[in-house]
């Protein structure tokens, strides 16, 4: 009897499927590049020396716009914008996404109050975040906090239209904004806890967008779109000390690390410009695609990072040669790109 039993639970043993691994999770990439989707409200994450996706993306706020981690680099603030183009009438959003960077989910919103559409955003050296608001036109000081008990330190209000990118000095006492409604840039100078001082405004004309200060910080240069050229501004005197004429529509710069070159996206052309900023000159140029914006420099990894918004791609390039070396494919309309590993 005993052997009639053992041959049944073989027979039932073998009639059995053998259990199935688990699939593993896929390893996160060694360097992996975080786009913000503005019209597909969401953040994806990237091989950057595959452009595979990983993961899925992370919704955001409505029409997200720009983006900063935090000091530590366990969170990551996203301004709201909620329309899509500066040039709309809309209120638009009044909040900051935050993305826990380490588990990858959304956290409780930054709510900004009656400050709507804010869109640029930076952080200093103390942590705290510097973010630009349409309505009413102003500069938020915010302080992420312990526990992430975000608080407004100060506002500090603007007479021009349509603050856009912003840029400020290591010590945090002067803050530089380019307008993209009056054609100008503002030059704040603000106290400790980040009250407003003194103001100058630098006529550049155009639409000013994209700022970049020099490693000195003796220069900023602003890409002013309509204009069609890159403003070098004197941050001693706050005059324009000399202009390049970039035709294309200029929308970002962004320095290398020694200041000797700067790299522009070309919104209209759908290009890359690279400017000797010794000579004040382009020594390169090159297409990407339609609607180029978003830019990013690694220059530990020695590669770029342009959105091609208007083909849902980033291209990745050489700062070496300046040539591209991959397209990552992505959702609706890539913008701020951010590399961390």
């Amino acid at each position: 009897m005993w052997k009639l039993g053992l041959i049944a639970l073989l027979v039932v043993g073998a009639a059995r499927p053998a259990a199935r691994p688990r699939p593993k999770a896929p390893l996160r990439p060694k360097v992996t590049a975080f786009i913000l989707h503005k019209r597909a409200e969401s953040l994806g994450a990237y091989d950057a020396d595959t452009g595979r996706k990983w993961g899925e993306p992370i919704p955001v706020g409505p029409k997200p716009h720009e983006m900063i981690p935090s000091s530590d680099g366990k969170h990551l603030y996203i301004t709201n914008y909620g329309v899509d183009s500066f040039s709309d009438v809309a209120a638009g959003g009044n909040a900051i996404s935050v993305i826990n960077l380490t588990t990858l989910k959304k956290e409780p919103p930054i709510d900004l109050g009656r400050y709507h559409r804010p869109h640029g955003i930076e952080r200093g050296h103390s942590g705290r975040l510097y973010v630009t608001t349409d309505f009413p036109p102003a500069v938020l000081v915010l302080d992420p906090g312990a526990q992430r008990a975000t608080k407004i330190l100060a506002a500090i209000e603007l007479d021009q239209s349509l603050p856009h990118m912003l840029d400020l000095t290591a010590d945090e006492r002067r803050i530089f904004v380019a307008n993209a409604g009056s054609g100008s840039v503002t030059v704040l100078q603000i106290g400790a806890q980040g009250e407003r001082q003194a103001a100058t405004t630098v006529k550049v004309g155009g639409v000013p967008m994209g700022l970049a200060l020099s490693p000195d910080e003796k220069s900023l240069y602003a890409a002013t779109r309509d204009g069609n050229q890159v403003a070098v501004i004197d941050t001693a005197t706050s005059r324009v000390r000399a202009t390049l004429p970039l035709p294309g529509q200029p929308a970002r710069v962004r320095l290398t690390p020694s200041g000797g070159f700067l790299v522009a996206s070309l919104i209209e052309a759908g290009d890359v410009a690279i400017i000797d900023t010794r000579a004040l000159k382009v020594v390169h140029r090159f297409t990407v695609g339609a609607h180029a914006e978003g830019l990013t420099l690694d220059p530990l990894g020695g590669f770029g990072y342009v959105s091609v918004q208007g083909e849902n791609k980033v291209v990745k390039f050489s700062l070496v040669d300046w040539k591209p070396v991959l397209e990552i494919k992505t959702a609706a309309a890539p913008d701020p790109v951010l590399i961390l590993r």
